[in-house]
């Protein structure tokens, strides 16, 4: 298969590099600047209907949405053991923190990054910052008592989720510190040869 990502360093497309790293993947790298509005190109809106990344071209025909691209290279390439088959019980709990990694960790910590940071200041809305840290923290607290006892979200094996959580959790050091367990498992994934060389030269 042909892969090519399109991707910008800082954006979920960080996701999908690594990815396809610990898959061991040949793929080749595009890389746009989407604050010099590469993203709004005719060409890349054939690619991405808004505008955004990542996309991944498979064999010449794009996928977007970094959850949706981790997921399905899980799934298709099984020997890779990157996700529980359908038939396993801990395909039950993959599917539960694959879908709360988008949901209830990414929105408030999504929230906290655009308007702290990316909004301009005149624009941003500060009001919003002290119930996104407080949603946030209560998500820190749910995942640091799932992490008790545990090297990776589904125990012992590294699987497509520690990459959905992991990824997010890596946004917010400065809150770690608070959270040993998180931290702990926030290091080891640091340490992977995949997250290094998904983060090396950009």
């Amino acid at each position: 298969m042909d892969f090519i990502l399109y991707y910008q360093k800082g954006t979920r497309s960080q996701r999908v590099r690594w990815q396809l790293e610990e898959l061991g993947l040949d793929y080749q790298l595009e890389f746009l600047n989407l604050f010099k509005g590469d993203g709004f190109s005719r060409e890349h809106l054939q690619r991405h209907p808004l505008g955004q990344l990542p996309v991944l071209m498979i064999n010449n025909r794009p996928m977007f949405e970094s959850g949706a691209i981790v997921h399905w290279l899980a799934d298709r390439f099984p020997e890779k053991q990157m996700s529980p088959t359908p038939n396993e019980n801990l395909r039950q709990d993959f599917n539960q923190w694959m879908y709360f990694s988008v949901t209830s960790l990414e929105m408030p910590a999504w929230e906290i990054i655009l308007h702290s940071k990316i909004i301009p200041k005149k624009h941003a809305v500060k009001e919003i910052l002290p119930f996104a840290q407080k949603n946030l923290l209560q998500v820190f607290d749910v995942l640091e008592k799932e992490m008790s006892n545990k090297k990776y979200m589904l125990g012992d094996k590294f699987s497509a989720v520690d990459i959905m959580v992991g990824y997010i959790l890596m946004w917010f050091p400065e809150y770690l510190s608070d959270y040993p367990q998180l931290q702990k498992y926030t290091d080891c994934l640091k340490q992977r040869p995949a997250y290094i060389r998904s983060i090396d030269g950009n």
